[in-house]
C-alpha cells in the first residue's frame, strides 16, 4: 500500500501539475468560507430555495443544498460546481473539451452527456439519489483522490431505466465537485476517431448569391476552421444545395467546394428550431466523408483545385 501511494503522488505530480496549475479549483479556505456562510446564505436558512447565479456573484456562492441529504452545488466555474456540470455534461452543450490521447496528441474529449430532458435543477436531485455510504468507492485509485470522494450509483431517468451515475465531492465534505453519467449512450452520435468538433451553427444570408445559407463549422484541435456543410436555400424552386467546403490549412481561408446533393427544401417550425436540428443531429454521414477526404489531403492522395 506505501508503494501504491507514493506511486499515486508521483503520477498525479507529473500528470497533473500542469493541469492544477490551470484548474480553478476550491482550496481548503474557499470550502471554510463556504460551510461558514450557512448563518448568512438565504439557501442555507429556507428550505428549498434555490438561487440563480448571475455574473455578479463569486463562483463559491451557493445556489442550492439538496433536499434529503444536504448536498451543496455551488454556481462553479469551467472546473468545479454547477457551471462545470452543465458546460461539460448538459446533453444541449456545445463547449468542446481537450485530452491527450494515447500517442500523446491533443484530441476533443468524449465526456458523458446527461439525457436531453435533465436541466441543472435536477443536479441536487440525482446527486441526493446517489449520495449514500454504500455507494462511496472506498478504493478510488483516481490520481486525485486524496481531494475527491467518489460515489457511484444508480438513478432513474425518464427512459424508465436506472443508468449508473458519478458523484463526486469535495474530500471530507458535501460540496458537490461533478455529476455525470458512466456511461455516454446519451451523447450525440459522431464518427470513431472524428478529429474535428462541430462548432455553433449559422444561419446567415449569402450575400454572392443572395440565397439563405446554413452553415454547420468543424473545428480542429487548435480551434482553426477545417471543414463547413453550407446549405443553401432556393425555397421559389423548393430545393436546397447542400456542399462541403474545405479550408486550406496554409491559411485557412482559402475554400474548396464540393456539391454533396441537391434535395427537396427542408422546411422547420422556426429557425431556432433548425439550429438546434443541425446542431445536434447525426452527421456521420457527411462526417466519414470529411474523413476520407481529411486522409487524402493529409497523405497527398487527393488534390483539390482551388476556387
Amino acid at each position: 500500500m506505501l508503494l501504491y501511494g507514493l506511486l499515486k503522488r508521483f503520477i498525479r505530480a507529473k500528470c497533473y501539475k500542469k493541469k492544477q496549475s490551470v484548474e480553478k479549483l476550491l482550496t481548503q479556505k474557499d470550502i471554510a468560507e463556504i460551510l461558514s456562510n450557512r448563518k448568512n446564505s438565504p439557501v442555507f436558512k429556507y428550505y428549498g430555495i434555490r438561487l440563480l447565479p448571475t455574473e455578479e456573484h463569486s463562483f463559491k456562492e451557493v445556489v442550492g443544498i439538496s433536499d434529503i441529504h444536504d448536498l451543496i452545488l455551488i454556481k462553479g466555474n469551467e472546473d468545479t460546481g454547477e457551471r462545470h456540470i452543465r458546460e461539460r455534461h448538459d446533453f444541449w452543450s456545445i463547449k468542446k473539451y481537450l485530452i491527450q490521447n494515447e500517442d500523446g496528441a491533443l484530441a476533443f474529449q468524449n465526456q458523458s452527456k446527461f439525457p436531453m430532458d435533465v436541466a441543472p435543477i435536477d443536479y441536487l436531485k440525482i446527486a441526493d439519489k446517489v449520495f449514500s455510504n454504500g455507494n462511496l468507492i472506498e478504493d478510488n485509485r483516481h490520481p486525485m483522490s486524496d481531494l475527491f470522494d467518489l460515489y457511484i450509483g444508480e438513478y432513474e431517468f425518464s427512459s424508465q431505466k436506472n443508468e449508473r451515475v458519478k458523484l463526486i465531492l469535495y474530500k471530507g465534505t458535501k460540496i458537490i465537485h461533478s455529476l455525470f453519467l458512466v456511461s455516454s449512450k446519451y451523447n450525440h452520435k459522431r464518427v470513431s476517431r472524428f478529429p474535428f468538433a462541430r462548432g455553433k451553427v449559422l444561419l446567415k444570408k449569402k450575400k454572392n448569391k443572395n440565397v439563405d445559407e446554413t452553415f454547420i463549422p468543424y473545428y480542429d484541435v487548435k480551434s482553426k476552421l477545417r471543414y463547413g456543410i453550407s446549405i443553401e436555400k432556393y425555397p421559389e424552386h423548393d430545393l436546397e444545395h447542400i456542399y462541403l467546403i474545405v479550408f486550406d490549412t496554409a491559411d485557412y481561408s482559402h475554400r474548396n467546394f464540393i456539391k454533396l446533393l441537391e434535395q427537396k427544401l427542408t422546411i422547420f417550425p422556426s429557425t431556432k428550431h433548425e439550429e438546434v436540428t443541425y446542431q445536434n443531429c447525426d452527421l456521420r454521414d457527411v462526417e466519414n466523408f470529411i474523413m476520407d477526404i481529411d486522409y487524402g489531403l493529409e497523405n497527398n492522395l487527393i488534390k483539390l483545385p482551388r476556387e
